[in-house]
């Protein structure tokens, strides 16, 4: 690879989730060939396609996914602390995020700890690139990162991830951006699948099923060749109904057999517990499929004597077909609901069929949760719905953020879930303009009304490109900057601090108030486009394009 040019750059993705993360990359001058990193840290040699979504502040400095050592205290879940509106288990006394929040050491924010994970990310990201391609040829070609979010999650939540990113370095010399996990999952399957039975005009639905939360959108396809291009179809919904529930519904099960009664759970040793319950996440979750060959189950319990009344004998907790139905149900049936919900939604707005269902993540992989679905999920006049799972379903995501770097934007139109504007004054009109926000405009004396809403995008609305408005800025000194707010009565996203600095002088049209003191004027396009998981803002002054526009995001 030394003899690469570094013109080519190298795309990476990054798949950030709430329980396993992983990475993966492609040199643009060969796109068809997706790596997937699969060695990580360990005290020993691990391989697999995600590493775990956890880290330890040890007295000898952080541990991170398969290198903690066993009995060292874990931060879980920590990346659902950027958005805790959504997920209430955060305040619950037993759930992992609870623990969480307690171990965070003084000092740090949830932020924090994600940019030190993501940290860890970044440099086990340099050093295998340097590995495989050697050092020199990772130092001249340009790294472009694109990290995978949740789609329903607030555009504060993403836009703290995209800080924590920065923080951890990625912004080093390097680009990065934000794609959604199911719009990355699409893509990636139906690039490598490349289903017979979807073609244009076709509309279906991603379930993106992970660890901690379940995502899922609609599209519809407009393109397939060259390039695959789709549209969104309504507004995605989600929820924390991932496979790590099932965790917890285990966990109060063997509680509810053992520790009541004899407080024998709370006894047990934490190295026991975690082999206990790695058992359970590695072998039992993931294999069942409720067929009738699958009478028992047994997970070891160490530390704990046999007592048959409480299903254990030889050092093995028993569990029948029933008791894993009753683990796998509630949270099937959640999964089953969010999907039911946007089947519905696209066929009632919409007016089409939906013809497939792409099952992708790790809980995605269950044959169970697929089996459900197949029985529950049914289309408007009753049919059923084709559910396709791609090979390797639990890196899609990763897989599919690669190949958005290299092909671009997939997604012609998109749907918002609100309404985007910013405040700003009008000419005042009387008897429609109420009095108490009249002023007289201290510049050119014009009886103006303030707090007015100019709207760029309306909910449910499709955009395409991006929206821009007329904006007559006035004020005293060219080296403050520009701040664009909203009125009281609206609920704030940002705040926008435009940079007037990087605007020649000559752009600024100097004037004489109506107080005889002088001041400047100046006429730009806010520009402001969606994006798949983030927010862009520009100005546009006479024709000429700026990003210097800083946001400041108003957080729940």
């Amino acid at each position: 690879m030394s003899q690469l040019s570094g013109v080519n750059s190298i795309k990476i993705g990054i798949d950030f989730g709430t329980t396993y993360s992983g990475i993966a990359w492609a040199y643009s001058s060969t796109p068809e060939k997706v790596n997937v990193v699969g060695k990580w840290v360990a005290g020993r040699s691990r391989t697999s396609g995600k590493a775990p979504s956890e880290i330890a502040y040890t007295s000898s400095g952080v541990k991170w996914g398969f290198g903690i050592p066993i009995k060292e205290p874990t931060l879980t879940w920590f990346k659902l602390l950027l958005d805790p509106t959504k997920y209430p288990l955060a305040n619950s006394t037993n759930s992992p995020l609870a623990r969480t929040k307690q171990l965070i050491p003084h000092g740090k924010n949830p932020v924090d700890v994600v940019a030190d994970y993501l940290s860890e990310l970044y440099k086990h990201t340099i050093n295998h690139l340097e590995k495989t391609l050697g050092k020199s040829t990772v130092e001249v070609s340009p790294l472009d990162f694109v990290l995978t979010v949740p789609a329903v999650w607030s555009d504060a939540a993403k836009n703290l991830t995209l800080q924590a990113a920065e923080l951890a370095g990625f912004r080093r010399k390097k680009s990065i951006r934000l794609i959604s996990e199911p719009e990355a999952a699409a893509v990636c399957c139906l690039k490598e699948m490349e289903p017979k039975n979807l073609n244009v005009g076709d509309t279906f639905v991603v379930a993106d099923c992970g660890g901690g939360t379940v995502d899922v959108i609609s599209y519809t396809i407009t393109r397939k060749f060259p390039k695959l291009e789709v549209v969104e179809c309504v507004e995605g919904t989600g929820g924390l109904c991932g496979s790590t529930v099932l965790n917890e519904r285990f966990e109060e099960l063997v509680r509810d057999r053992i520790g009541d009664r004899f407080s024998r759970f709370d006894k047990m040793k934490h190295e026991g517990r975690v082999y206990m319950m790695k058992e359970f996440n590695d072998s039992l979750k993931r294999n069942f499929t409720d067929s009738e060959d699958e009478d028992l189950f047994t997970c070891p319990v160490p530390g704990i004597a046999d007592d048959p009344t409480a299903g254990i004998e030889a050092g093995m907790f028993i569990i029948d077909r029933d008791d894993m139905r009753k683990i796998f149900n509630p949270v099937v049936q959640k999964v089953a609901q969010l999907v039911q919900q946007q089947v519905d939604e696209v066929e009632k707005l919409m007016t089409r069929q939906v013809k497939a269902l792409l099952l992708v993540g790790g809980f995605g992989e269950s044959e169970y949760l697929r089996s459900r679905l197949q029985a529950e999920i049914r289309t408007r006049s009753g049919s059923e719905i084709s559910i396709l799972q791609p090979p390797n379903a639990w890196t899609a995501v990763v897989r599919g953020a690669v190949m958005r770097g290299l092909e671009g934007e997939m997604v012609r139109i998109r749907k918002v879930a609100r309404n985007y504007g910013n405040s700003c004054s009008v000419p005042f009109m009387e008897g429609y303009h109420p009095k108490r926000d009249g002023y007289i405009d201290p510049h050119d004396g014009e009886y103006m009304c303030r707090n007015r809403m100019r709207w760029y995008i309306r909910k449910f609305r499709a955009r395409m490109s991006k929206r821009a408005t007329r904006l007559d800025i006035h004020f005293v000194s060219i080296k403050s900057p520009i701040i664009l707010t909203l009125p009281a009565d609206v609920n704030p996203v940002c705040t926008l601090e435009v940079d007037p600095n990087v605007i020649p002088r000559e752009k600024f049209k100097r004037k004489i108030g109506i107080n005889g003191l002088p001041y400047f004027k100046l006429n730009f396009d806010l520009l402001m486009s969606i994006q798949s998981a983030s927010i862009l803002f520009e100005f546009d002054v006479d024709g000429t394009i700026y990003r210097d526009v800083k946001a400041f995001y108003h957080y729940a």
